[in-house]
């Protein structure tokens, strides 16, 4: 802990783990909008290294998803499916939030780490392909596109290992929290929160669970009130 009571997270996924949830997070994506140039049979399609980023950044950190979703509820903002404070909570209780933190550095464009052997391993078996869209050495951007062979991996992961179901269900959330939005827009969310934005370059992103708790019990406790009033 630091001096002002702040989790330091030193955790780090393995590749598996990476793997998984990177096959999730695309099979929650939507299908292509356009062809992927390099692999026409994509079933769906994340554009961008920024926005895997992003997306990841919420997947791994449990405290700054459920912030987020608070954001959204005092925003009224509309998340179909699902009540914003409840499944915060729900992303608060007990030991979730440690056991399923795992940090990633602050870089020159915000949240990162290094997926390149989580990416490869999907690669190598067929599961999903990446698209560069300019050419070298001027890339302008890089498509993650799910395979048909990625689909069914994930499907039977959801039917025959139930111990995935966390991956599953936080990429759903993820990808629903996100939108349309893209990676630049995603990154400036992250950004705005203050911890994220004050961690040095190279230096694990804080966490924020104190103070997201203690947010969501304000939260909880006003809408308690107006109940009973």
């Amino acid at each position: 802990m630091t001096s002002d009571g702040m989790q330091v997270r030193t955790r780090r996924a393995s590749r598996i783990q990476d793997a998984v949830r990177i096959l999730f997070l695309l099979d929650h994506c939507s299908e292509p909008d356009s062809e992927c140039s390099a692999h026409p049979n994509a079933v769906a399609v994340l554009r961008g290294q920024k926005k895997l980023q992003a997306l990841d950044f919420w997947l791994r950190n449990p405290d700054y998803l459920a912030d987020e979703l608070l954001n959204a509820a005092e925003a009224a903002r509309s998340l179909p499916g699902i009540s914003p404070v409840d499944q915060a909570a729900a992303l608060l209780v007990g030991d979730e939030p440690d056991l399923e933190s795992y940090p990633m550095i602050r870089w020159r464009y915000g949240a990162y780490e290094s997926l390149d052997d989580a990416l490869a391993l999907l690669v190598a078996h067929g599961l999903i392909g990446i698209d560069a869209v300019g050419t070298a050495p001027n890339i302008d951007r890089w498509d993650y596109c799910l395979l048909p062979a990625g689909r069914q991996d994930a499907q039977e992961m959801r039917a025959q290992e139930p111990d995935l179901s966390w991956y599953d269900e936080r990429a759903a959330l993820v990808l629903l929290l996100a939108g349309d939005r893209s990676g630049n827009a995603l990154k400036e969310l992250q950004y705005a929160q203050g911890e994220y934005e004050r961690t040095h370059m190279g230096d694990d992103i804080t966490g924020i669970l104190p103070r997201v708790r203690a947010r969501l019990a304000a939260m909880q406790s006003r809408s308690s009130e107006g109940l009973s009033a």
